[in-house]
């Protein structure tokens, strides 16, 4: 009887009953296994992924459902989805908007004060100068502030517990939809919506100074709401009217967390990092 490489307990088929490692053979070790393998991953990857995303882009909220309801073969893990779509816009920040200069903090009307006590102590507690300080900061919180993106996570996952308690979802089910509303979050308002804008100036030869800040926020918001609006009529299914309401409410509640709670907490994270 053969034992298994990982686990040392008995084999008696192709897997381990135990630890589920595939039964070892010289095979293994040759260099076609290995590109079978990778073959194997990059199609498999391939079609969870990308049937992931036209989900969650088409159809809001049915990820959620079908994941919840023991669908998840053909899908890609809803916080790996939420990783990768991260990690591309770590490495192509089209926008900045998850990330603010230093001096924001400063002249900030909510918090400012606290943020000025902040820096004053950082620096009598180094040989820094403010310069220095605010240069150092501006590096650092461009990776912490993506980092961080989980909090938003926790944040929506509480939101949407306490909207609709009396469904007594499983929490479970909270936390993936907090993961794909943010998925969405962040691969739209991110990603996808500042390339078209540069898209559209260049087929239009609009300067980009056109487009505020303030309609791109209004955009960004209005989208955000419709597919949070969708997506709860699909998953909780309310009245018409309930969900709008719910989801204005929890677009409201997300807006002013990235706004003041979660820009604050990079801020503060960032200084304690330096």
């Amino acid at each position: 009887m053969e034992c298994c490489k990982n686990c040392g307990k008995q084999i008696t088929g192709k897997f381990c009953s135990f630890c589920g490692q595939k039964k070892y053979s010289e095979k293994d070790k040759s260099l076609a296994h290995i590109f079978e393998e990778a073959f194997h991953f990059l199609t498999h990857f391939e079609g969870s992924f990308f049937t992931s995303l036209k989900t969650i882009l088409l159809h809001p909220g049915k990820l959620t459902v079908d994941y919840c309801a023991g669908i998840r073969k053909k899908y890609y893990k809803p916080i790996s989805l939420f990783l990768m779509v991260v990690i591309v816009y770590l490495l192509n920040p089209m926008y900045s908007g998850l990330n603010q200069e230093y001096r924001y903090f400063k002249e900030n009307s909510v918090y400012g004060s606290n943020a000025i006590a902040a820096i004053e102590k950082k620096l009598a507690n180094s040989t820094l100068t403010e310069a220095e300080l605010a240069i150092q900061y501006g590096q650092k919180s461009k990776s912490l502030s993506k980092v961080l993106l989980f909090l938003f996570i926790v944040s929506s996952t509480a939101f949407l517990y306490i909207l609709y308690f009396k469904q007594r979802k499983w929490l479970f089910d909270h936390v993936i939809l907090a993961t794909e509303i943010n998925t969405i979050f962040i691969l739209l308002i991110f990603i996808l919506f500042p390339i078209l804008m540069i898209l559209i100036g260049a087929v239009f030869r609009l300067n980009k100074d056109l487009i505020s800040d303030e309609f791109f926020a209004l955009i960004s918001f209005v989208a955000f709401f419709i597919y949070n609006a969708i997506a709860f009529k699909l998953m909780f299914n309310e009245s018409t009217l309930r969900t709008v309401l719910k989801s204005m409410l929890f677009t409201l509640l997300h807006i002013l967390f990235f706004i003041f709670a979660y820009r604050f907490i990079v801020f503060k994270v960032t200084l304690w990092f330096i």
